[in-house]
């Protein structure tokens, strides 16, 4: 029984975040865009859903968005939005981060 609580505390304590290839992108984008060497994205959710359109000239079949916190050696940490284009091979094109309050 004790351990069965341990187990329930364990996994309710753990606060799961994982970084996907997309907040990799724009964490990169964003600290180049702001002439900075650091800056960190917890994802809390991410998706990713078929977009096919065409901005400009180019095709743009999927996009994936999402929020999550950011921590930089500048700023405190905040809650953020970003998005990316993506290409055929599910590899991030562009990125852009939104602050929010």
């Amino acid at each position: 029984m004790k351990r069965l609580v341990l187990a329930l505390i364990f996994c309710f304590c753990i606060n799961i975040t994982s970084a996907t290839e997309y907040s990799d992108f724009a964490e990169k984008e964003y600290a180049a865009k702001n002439n900075k060497n650091k800056a960190h994205i917890t994802v809390k959710k991410e998706h990713v859903e078929k977009y096919a359109q065409e901005i400009g000239c180019q095709f743009i079949p999927y996009i994936a968005y999402g929020y999550g916190d950011l921590k930089t050696s500048w700023l405190k940490k905040q809650r953020i939005s970003y998005i990316c284009l993506l290409d055929n091979d599910l590899k991030p094109l562009w990125s852009y981060v939104i602050t929010t309050k």
